[in-house]
């Protein structure tokens, strides 16, 4: 039932890559272009053949919304199967051990293990590994024959399931046996491609030279070669011709000596004297042969790992063999989709799990050469010291990954640099509201550690008297930050929004962009410190341009501390429409007239421009004001005007145009700034 259920690729990408590229070949297919035919495949014929045959049969059915979804249901569907075919193989290899009890727990390891679903969610590997264990079984069970037309067949798919032939030799007590297996699979081979061959030999050649000619990725050998990327194919597109078969092998390591050690190393322990018939042995070899195999191997790829649990199941069907499982399955998921999603250019995060994955076949290795050989008994420690130490790297690297994710995400996020300005304030950082979720869950972990972060309640799904009430106990801390996001195209307006409604209810002391973000200072609302609930009327009646009269205002304190917020609102009465946008200033001068502080805005923190005022109407306009830490004590004067928005010269009492009589402003009132 998990293709119904679940996201293919979870929810770190949108599909699994493999998955993709499937859906690519079943694309061209309804065009009548198909692989080995009309271009050529990465892949053995079957392979692709039989992916676009589920493709097909995916097709049977209207598309859903999202156009995958009938073709992954049906592609992991079939791995499913093939799955469940694999279980049942290993259950009935198991009982050539021992008890039924030992082949349950054997089967229930292997099915139990994360790794075998997560290659049914988005690879081929299932199928080949089937055919790799049918083979193995027939094999055992003395049906030679059969077990070359399943390494025949399976050698279509992938090149591993052919591994279990020097298997099956070693098993067959005559020369003629063994020549008429080995003659089964040269004909059943070509058979198979026999007509892919009639249809575009270029194509099958192109095939073949291909898979020698790749470079290294994701193996030892990679590492070596300094090559930190995954395996990648040519374009579709490119491989409509024979001629393109890749860039040549740039790998620098002298790998004529790399194949005759590793054939010298199979050799030695294949000629050893010791009992075929036993199958333990067999089935020793058999993983001794897969897991060699895969570390000679250029590449490597995160499924491949499908091939090694089966014989480890086989022959550890304990905790021992659930260790070495599971850690297979973690360096797995690290790699993908952690390493190349998560972690991108983190070099190091892939040079450990080449390295902790290389270890652990080389320690699987030692395990199935102690089974084989009743002197190799010392290997025994070393294997087990390397899956030790293979599962106390996890802690440290998995904190440093950790890390790495959140300095590589912060370093991306065009918002991020509100939390370096907010850091490098004088003042001290304090309550950090945010104004939407995804900004607030993008920051919170920089945020964290400079102040007090919080998100600002949604509209939608609190009522305006708790976001009120909210508010207000957030205004009674002191001044606070408030970040909103202009660079989110899907949030933006929900950003403005919520800055809005804080610009009204509290006094913005001053904005700055950074990024995409917008930062904004805000002190305490009126509300929040005890006013009268009454605006004081202005003495002199005031009109500026004729437009507009400042008819009262209130003041949150009339005695101040060092370093504390003042909060301004200005009641504006519109008598004619503003022929401009006007920005108005309130700034605290003292004695001398010297401005020790100041906040120079448009109307309700910019979002209220005073060209969209109307006749008659009542504008409460909030302005906040912080004083320094270190000002002085004394007596302070409160000035108010406005000037034109467009005027550019820096804002200063004695520059810019005011539409005052008095330049200078209006003195609104007196306060007192106490020790």
């Amino acid at each position: 039932m998990l293709p119904f259920v679940f996201r293919n690729g979870s929810y770190f990408v949108e599909a699994a890559p493999d998955l993709r590229d499937y859906l690519n070949w079943g694309t061209l297919a309804d065009s009548g272009l198909y692989p080995f035919v009309d271009y050529w495949s990465e892949y053995p014929p079957l392979f692709a053949w039989s992916v676009i045959g589920l493709y097909r049969l995916s097709a049977l059915l209207p598309a859903w919304l999202d156009q995958r979804l009938w073709f992954s249901i049906a592609m992991q569907t079939a791995m499913a199967i093939f799955d469940l075919g694999s279980v049942i193989l290993v259950y009935g290899i198991a009982l050539r051990l021992g008890s039924q009890t030992r082949a349950i727990r054997t089967a229930a390891l292997f099915a139990g293990a994360f790794i075998t679903a997560y290659a049914a969610s988005g690879w081929y590997e299932p199928v080949p590994l089937f055919f790799l264990l049918w083979a193995l079984y027939l094999a055992l069970i003395d049906r030679f024959g059969r077990s070359a037309l399943a390494a025949s067949v399976g050698l279509m798919t992938k090149i591993v399931p052919i591994l279990i032939v020097p298997i099956a030799l070693r098993r067959m007590t005559q020369l003629r046996q063994q020549v008429g297996y080995l003659s089964l699979v040269v004909v059943a081979s070509l058979g198979l491609i026999l007509p892919f061959l009639i249809a575009g030999a270029d194509y099958v050649l192109a095939f073949i030279r291909a898979t020698f000619n790749r470079p290294t990725w994701l193996s030892i050998w990679a590492l070596l070669d300094g090559n930190y990327s995954f395996g990648a194919t040519i374009p579709i597109v490119d491989r409509f011709s024979p001629a393109n078969i890749g860039t040549a092998d740039a790998s620098q390591l002298p790998w004529p000596i790399i194949h005759l050690t590793f054939l010298g190393l199979f050799l030695f322990v294949y000629t050893r004297r010791m009992d075929w018939r036993d199958s333990i042995k067999s089935i020793a070899f058999a993983g001794f042969t897969v897991n060699l195999f895969l570390l000679w191997s250029k590449g490597f790829s995160g499924q491949f790992v499908v091939y090694v649990v089966p014989f480890v199941a086989l022959l550890m069907p304990n905790l021992r063999g659930a260790l070495y499982t599971a850690l297979l399955s973690v360096l797995w998921v690290a790699e993908w989709p952690i390493a190349f999603q998560m972690l991108e250019g983190q070099h190091w995060f892939i040079a450990w799990i080449i390295l902790a994955r290389t270890a652990i076949l080389i320690a699987l290795c030692l395990e199935y050469v102690v089974r084989l050989s009743p002197i190799a008994y010392r290997l025994s420690p070393i294997a087990t010291a390397i899956l030790v130490i293979g599962w106390i790297s996890v802690v440290p690297i998995g904190i440093a990954s950790i890390s790495a994710y959140t300095q590589t995400r912060l370093a991306a996020d065009p918002a991020a640099t509100s939390i370096d300005l907010i850091r490098a304030s004088s003042s001290q950082s304090g309550t950090i509201v945010f104004a939407a979720p995804r900004i607030f869950r993008r920051l919170y972990p920089a945020a964290r550690s400079i102040g007090d972060p919080v998100l600002l309640p949604t509209a939608r799904h609190t009522p305006e008297e708790v976001r009120m009430s909210w508010l207000d106990e957030i205004a009674t801390r002191g001044p606070f930050w408030f970040i909103a996001d202009e660079g989110d195209a899907d949030t933006r307006q929900e950003n403005l929004d919520a800055e809005a409604w804080v610009s009204d209810r509290a006094c913005k002391v001053a904005t700055m962009l950074t990024g995409s973000a917008r930062v904004s200072r805000f002190v305490g609302a009126l509300t929040s410190v005890g006013d009268t609930g009454m605006p004081t009327k202005v003495g002199t009646t005031r009109t500026f341009a004729d437009e507009i009269e400042l008819v009262g205002f209130q003041l949150s304190e009339h005695m101040l501390r060092p370093g504390s917020g003042l909060c301004v609102e200005l009641n504006w009465q519109v008598i004619q429409a503003p022929s401009a946008d006007y920005t108005a200033f309130v700034h605290l001068v003292d004695s001398q007239g010297r401005l020790v502080a100041q906040n120079d805005q448009q109307p309700q923190g910019g979002f209220a421009p005073t060209s969209v005022w109307t006749v008659g109407s009542a504008i409460a306009d909030k302005h906040g004001l912080i004083l320094s830490a270190d000002l002085p004590p004394g007596e302070y004067i409160v000035r108010v005007g406005l000037y034109r928005s467009d005027d550019q010269s820096p804002v200063r009492v004695t520059h810019g145009e005011r539409l005052l009589p008095d330049a200078t402003g209006i003195i609104l009132a007196t306060v007192s700034v106490i020790p």
